[in-house]
């Protein structure tokens, strides 16, 4: 068990050190990720999608949704909560594109990827006539 633990690590370590720098900086505080206000928004919006869901051939559209939901919530919370001023997302910087937003929104397409294949068969489990 030892073994395949290794074995994991070896392979997942370098994709979760490509995703670690654009969580951090966009899901985080600059030095850690703040996981629970971004799992409970990723549940939300991948739940509300599931359900909505009707066959598993549209898992690729409702990834690419949610991470636009997420962008979305994203950009306007400052704004409801703060009065902050309206911003477009950091997709360009200087130089070219913004890598580091580039690899968070990557994570988030993983990470909805997962959440609503996981509840959709939560939803089959549960609503056989669906």
């Amino acid at each position: 068990m030892e073994d395949f633990m290794n074995t994991l690590e070896g392979w997942l370590g370098p994709v979760w050190n490509w995703f670690e720098p654009g969580l951090v900086t966009y899901a985080g505080n600059g030095e850690a990720v703040s996981w629970m206000p971004f799992l409970i928004q990723l549940g939300v919006i991948a739940l509300v999608l599931a359900i909505l869901m009707r066959g598993a051939g549209a898992i690729l559209i409702f990834t690419i949704v949610g991470v636009v939901i997420h962008v979305v919530v994203d950009l306007v919370m400052p704004m409801i909560r703060d009065g902050a001023q309206f911003a477009m997302p950091p997709v360009m910087a200087e130089g070219g594109v913004n890598m580091v937003y580039m690899q968070y929104l990557a994570a988030l397409a993983v990470g909805y990827l997962i959440a609503i294949i996981i509840f959709s068969i939560i939803k089959g489990m549960i609503f056989r006539g669906d």
